[in-house]
């Protein structure tokens, strides 16, 4: 793969313990997620089956599993490499690509509901999707 972060000499020291695994809030949740592995897919030279793997998204970043490697191998950062990797390759789960596309067309992740503030009794919140698109576009330009 890329860079330090996939060497495999330094991936070759996890030894599948799974401590990064047990401490993952995640994987509390959903049992299927265990970072080490996907660590032994990119140490087994199967690194681009990784790359769609819509599993490398449900990681928060809490960097519990980098914390917990008893062998300091930057899980979290591993990760992210993945991710970024998977975007460059045209890998984009729709979950991801639509907070995408609301976190550049409104500056928010989920869209706001009205119609729940307005039973809350709060005022309702105009959507100014201009204002977040302009803030994002300076932000490419720098």
């Amino acid at each position: 793969m890329h860079g330090k972060l996939f060497d495999k000499e330094r991936l070759g020291y996890c030894y599948q313990c799974g401590k990064c695994s047990s401490g993952c809030d995640i994987n509390r949740l959903d049992p299927s997620f265990q970072p080490h592995r996907f660590l032994h897919l990119i140490s087994m030279g199967a690194g681009a089956r990784l790359l769609k793997d819509e599993g490398i998204w449900k990681c928060t970043t809490c960097f519990a599993c980098s914390e917990r490697c008893p062998q300091g191998i930057r899980v979290t950062e591993i990760l992210w490499l993945a991710r970024a990797m998977a975007v460059a390759s045209g890998f984009v789960p729709d979950l991801v690509a639509n907070q995408r596309d609301a976190l550049l067309r409104t500056g928010r992740l989920i869209p706001v509901d009205n119609r729940k503030r307005e039973r809350a009794g709060l005022p309702q919140i105009q959507e100014e999707p201009s204002l977040a698109a302009r803030i994002f576009e300076m932000v490419r330009k720098h």
